[in-house]
């Protein structure tokens, strides 16, 4: 029988709770950094529009299920909160191709002329960002002998 968040013991119950508060304050970032994509578009800046669109998307909604994930424990493999499950490893795989995709199409979208590279170095950064996100989202594995029962 999966742990339900009432049958989560208390330090089990704070810890999912700060996870899911910070993972939210991602989709905050995130979903701002989407708005600023939108808003490059569509004032004519494609170059660094395009790649804030994705990498905010991407990044909105990878923190997004893993919040979702987390207050969720049913979802987690029948495992508590602090595990990594697959939905988790699904977003944050998704977020990293991603994070590959927007420095590939910033490079493609890039002027030519002198703005070139600064166009680039930005999108290779926010590229960046997001594949260090995704490298750090989720909550984190559990040790072995955390999962053996005490005798």
């Amino acid at each position: 029988m999966a742990p339900t968040p009432e049958r989560l013991a208390g330090a089990d119950r704070r810890r999912a709770h700060r996870s899911a508060a910070l993972h939210g304050v991602a989709v905050v970032v995130f979903g701002l950094m989407a708005w600023t994509g939108v808003n490059g578009i569509g004032v004519g800046a494609q170059a660094l529009g395009v790649p804030m669109l994705i990498t905010g998307a991407a990044g909105a909604t990878g923190a997004l299920i893993v919040v979702w994930s987390v207050l969720r424990p049913d979802l987690t493999d029948g495992q508590r909160p602090p595990a990594r499950s697959n939905v988790q490893r699904v977003a944050r795989i998704g977020m990293a191709v991603a994070a590959v995709a927007t420095v590939a199409i910033g490079v493609g979208l890039a002027p030519g002329g002198w703005e070139r590279g600064f166009v680039i170095t930005v999108n290779i950064a926010i590229g960046g960002l997001l594949a260090v996100f995704a490298l750090l989202a989720g909550e984190p594995a559990r040790r072995r002998d955390e999962d053996r029962p005490q005798h």
